[in-house]
């Protein structure tokens, strides 16, 4: 049986992060919500998660910003983005900086359920 899994869901859209939080919740993972990019630095830092899925363009602090910034205390971090845009010079930083991956918005259930499956294995 898979483990389950701490995981973010970083997106200041909130309908679009219930449903990833409860595609993941119904997988039988545990699941925070962080819905701008310095709650997602802030979560990271108060807990330990196996899996992060960011939104790129949100307010206060983007996605890709928020990132490097968790990388820099917690270098290990595995975390994914979800873009509706075409954000070529931002998503550039994100994987020079680590990213484990790019998806477009609309997100595919089955792809992000698939990623956390192999985390979980």
């Amino acid at each position: 049986m898979a483990r389950q899994l701490n995981i973010l869901v970083v997106d200041d859209d909130a309908e679009n992060a219930a449903s990833i939080a409860d595609l993941f919740a119904a997988d039988n993972h545990r699941v925070i919500i962080a819905y701008d990019g310095q709650q997602a630095v802030d979560a990271y830092a108060a807990h330990k998660f196996d899996v992060g899925f960011f939104d790129v363009m949100m307010p206060v602090k983007n996605g890709v910003e928020s990132f490097l910034e968790i990388r820099h205390f917690n270098p290990e971090a595995q975390i994914y983005f979800m873009t509706g845009y075409s954000e070529s010079e931002l998503l550039d930083r994100a994987r020079a900086g680590g990213a484990m991956g790019v998806f477009s918005k609309p997100t595919d259930p089955i792809q992000l359920l698939d990623i956390v499956e192999k985390q979980a294995a």
